[in-house]
């Protein structure tokens, strides 16, 4: 019986192209003469997708968060995020299941799939626990392609390049960050923060980085606002320019640098990632790193959807693009 591999390699393209075209996905950048060619290639072999068993009624697309209730309150980027997939779930007739940090995880091999949400914060013990629950996975919010599961997450790299050089640009060369970290015993020279990671790479390579200008929150406004606070207590010199991990964080350390007199731009400018509601409303208005986070929950249940339908499943991943939006919170 003929494979998507054996299509690939008659048709001279990867095997992820040729299951993402026999399973119609929409969002794959391939040219028509291409699709024609695999369709062609699949015709005279005589392919047949594998038939899956019909679902039955009770199962469900389990959720997996990094995080608790009361925290998704306080920074609605994951919850969009969790929306959209919920929304993309009921087009394909299936009922969602949502599973915090801390609840029990025995019905996740009840799941027809797993998408898991934000899994920079989980354990190495918690994700191998989900990975050898052998569901249909995939991960939004981190790149984990080379790892051999489908992946839907966000080209930060590109935004940290983008606000080193606007501090740059305004002549801000003394540039910090405020990054998120839900361990007590975190590493501060080996942060598992993505975005962490990228600004020390490029801030080294621009031989602007400072260790003693890196801050450590845990994602809440409460987080930002002490350790920003503290810091200035202790008297610290704040950063010209401040890249905060996430909107919530970055109202607490705006509320902490009005407190101490600090003008925001003038004395600090602050930009930060995900650029929620609240961001546009803060004081003063945040300048922030925009994501199409119900877009890329949805996008997630539909990679999901693709790996349910098919027989075959070449890994692949889905970056979606960021925006920078410049308000009142930097110098522009």
């Amino acid at each position: 019986m003929a494979t998507i591999k054996d299509i690939a390699e008659q048709a001279d393209v990867s095997a992820a192209t040729v299951s993402r075209v026999l399973n119609y996905d929409q969002t794959l950048a391939v040219n028509n003469t291409t699709k024609r060619k695999i369709f062609a290639v699949a015709e005279k072999l005589n392919y047949q997708k594998g038939t899956r068993k019909k679902r039955s009624k009770n199962k469900f697309i389990a959720v997996v968060l990094w995080y608790r209730p009361e925290q998704e309150i306080k920074d609605t980027y994951y919850y969009s995020i969790r929306l959209g997939i919920n929304e993309q779930a009921r087009i394909y007739g299936y009922t969602t299941r949502v599973f915090y940090q801390g609840d029990a995880w025995t019905d996740l091999v009840k799941a027809e799939g797993i998408i898991v949400i934000g899994s920079n914060q989980f354990t190495a013990i918690q994700l191998k626990e989900i990975k050898s629950l052998r569901r249909p996975l995939v991960f939004v919010g981190r790149n984990t392609l080379a790892e051999g599961y489908c992946c839907v997450y966000s080209d930060f790299h590109l935004s940290i390049k983008e606000i080193v050089d606007h501090f740059i640009k305004m002549g801000q060369k003394d540039i910090g960050m405020l990054v998120g970290d839900l361990n007590d015993d975190y590493d501060k020279e080996n942060l598992i923060d993505f975005r962490f990671q990228d600004f020390e790479f490029y801030a080294r390579k621009l031989g602007l980085f400072d260790l003693s200008k890196i801050f450590v929150g845990k994602f809440t406004p409460e987080s930002g606002y002490d350790v920003v606070k503290k810091a200035i207590d202790l008297g610290k010199k704040m950063p010209a320019g401040l890249i905060v991990a996430n909107d919530a964080m970055a109202i607490g350390a705006l509320k902490a640098l009005r407190e101490a007199k600090l003008s925001v731009p003038n004395d600090v400018s602050v930009i930060s990632f995900n650029d929620t509601t609240a961001a546009k409303f803060a004081n003063p208005a945040l300048s922030s790193v925009h994501v199409d986070t119900h877009a890329m929950g949805a996008m997630g249940m539909q990679v999901l959807q693709q790996i349910l339908n098919s027989d075959q499943m070449t890994p692949y991943k889905v970056v979606f693009k960021t925006t920078l939006i410049l308000r009142e919170s930097s110098l522009n």
